[in-house]
C-alpha cells in the first residue's frame, strides 16, 4: 500500500521499509501471533530504523502500522523530546486510532479508540490522515459492536499454547472490569436490546466494506459491493467531489502533502542531507 505513496516522492526522498510481522492473531496466518506483540515489534524496529538514519524523517504507516508509527513518537515523545524535532511528519493511512474530524467524510473514529493511551503524545509530530467513510478500521462508529470484538482480542495469539492463555487472561481481565471503548453506551436493558438491532445491522455493513470485493468459499464465488474499503487507498479516486483533484488516490494526495511539508517545515540540516521516509 505505502508503495503507492513513495512511489510518488521527488527525489529528495530516500524510503526505507521497516519490517514487522503485522499480525492480528490467525491473520493473515493461522499459527499468527497477537496484535499487540507485532506492534511491539514494529516499535522496536523502526526505532532501530529511526536511529540508523540522520537528519530529517518523515514516517508512513497503514493500517496496524499507523499504530506502530504513533505509538513510536508517543515513546519518543516521553523519552527522547529533543529527537523528535527530527520527525517532520507523519502519514497516517486507515488508523486503527484515527481521532474523529480528522478526515472529510468520516464522521466516526478508529475501531481501537481515538483516545488510547498507547498514542498519548503522538500529536507532537504534524500528522495527515487519509481515511475512508466506509472503512471500519479508521471510521467505526461510536457504538459500533467491532469496536468490542477489537477490544477482546488484541492480545488474540494463536501461535502455541501460552499465546492463548495470555488471551484468555487478557479478554477475562476486560470482562471483569468492563474494559470497553462502549462501557458508557451500553447496558442490560430493553432499550438496549432495541438499539443492539441497529447495532448488529450497522456491524454487517462495517464488515462487508471491510472485506474483498471477491469473496471465494469451497469453489463458490460471492461480489460483494461494499467491500475493499481497507484496500482502496491506492488504487481509487480519493476526493471524487473536488474541483482540482478528483482522480487522485488517497496515497497520491498523502504524498503531496509530505512534499509541502519537506519543503517549509524549518529544521538546520548538513547540507549534503536528505530529508528520508521511514515507511
Amino acid at each position: 500500500m505505502l508503495a503507492h505513496v513513495t512511489d510518488n516522492l521527488d527525489e529528495r526522498f530516500d524510503a526505507v521499509w521497516v519490517g514487522y510481522p503485522a499480525s492480528y492473531g490467525p491473520a493473515p496466518s493461522w499459527q499468527g501471533m497477537a496484535y499487540e506483540d507485532s506492534v511491539a515489534i514494529g516499535c522496536e524496529n523502526l526505532a532501530a530504523a529511526f536511529a540508523a538514519t540522520g537528519g530529517r524523517v518523515m514516517m508512513l504507516g497503514y493500517s496496524q502500522g499507523a499504530v506502530v508509527v504513533r505509538r513510536f513518537v508517543a515513546r519518543l515523545a516521553r523519552t527522547e523530546p529533543a529527537a523528535v524535532r527530527r520527525i517532520v511528519g507523519v502519514g497516517l493511512v486507515a488508523d486503527p486510532h484515527q481521532p474523529s474530524g480528522v478526515v472529510e467524510g468520516c464522521h466516526g473514529s478508529g475501531v481501537a479508540g481515538p483516545d488510547d493511551a498507547s498514542v498519548s503524545g503522538a500529536d507532537a509530530v504534524p500528522a495527515y490522515w487519509v481515511g475512508a467513510a466506509d472503512d471500519v478500521i479508521c471510521n467505526a462508529s461510536a457504538d459500533s459492536l467491532i469496536r468490542d470484538i477489537a477490544d477482546l482480542t488484541g492480545n488474540l495469539g494463536v501461535n502455541g499454547t501460552a499465546a492463548l492463555g495470555s488471551w484468555v487472561t487478557s479478554m477475562w481481565a476486560t470482562l471483569r472490569r468492563n474494559g470497553f471503548q462502549n462501557a458508557a453506551r451500553t447496558a442490560v436493558s430493553p432499550a438496549q436490546w432495541r438499539r443492539d438491532g441497529r447495532r448488529l445491522v450497522v456491524a454487517a455493513r462495517e464488515v462487508a466494506g471491510y472485506l474483498p470485493t471477491v469473496i471465494s468459499w469451497r469453489g463458490i464465488r460471492f461480489d460483494n459491493d461494499r467491500g475493499g474499503r481497507h484496500t482502496s487507498y491506492g488504487v481509487e479516486p480519493y476526493r471524487r467531489h473536488s474541483l482540482t483533484d478528483r482522480d487522485a488516490t488517497g496515497c497520491e494526495i498523502l504524498a503531496r502533502w509530505l512534499q509541502v511539508q519537506a519543503t517549509f517545515v524549518e529544521y538546520v540540516v548538513p547540507v549534503d542531507d536528505s530529508a528520508r521516509a521511514a515507511a
